[in-house]
């Protein structure tokens, strides 16, 4: 009864992270995602970015946020913004926020 318990557990927590629109891969993952923009009449005539990695779920640094990636590049009108995740292993893991406007 013990096992069938801890498997049953164990199911269920794999299966969090499948709730979301954009599901990673257990053992690696590198995948972009667009994030909705209310004014798409603004073009593309600068591009910002901006970064946050973590290495081993204890270190995490950077700032990746749409402000940062803004102030990078002096955007003031925001045309798109899309993000990318990058996962190795649950050992490293990166996302990378790229603001595109004018």
């Amino acid at each position: 009864m013990k096992k069938i318990t801890v498997a049953a557990a164990l199911a269920l927590s794999l299966t969090g992270c499948a709730m979301g629109p954009y599901q990673g891969g257990f053992l690696y993952t590198n995948m972009a995602a667009p994030i909705d923009v209310r004014d798409n009449a603004v073009g593309c005539t600068k591009k910002g970015e901006s970064n946050a990695t973590n290495i081993l779920g204890l270190i995490g640094t950077g700032d990746a946020g749409v402000e940062k990636a803004k102030s990078a590049a002096g955007i003031t009108k925001v045309g798109s913004v899309d993000v990318h995740f990058t996962h190795v292993l649950g050992l490293f893991s990166s996302t990378t926020t790229t603001v595109c406007g004018e």
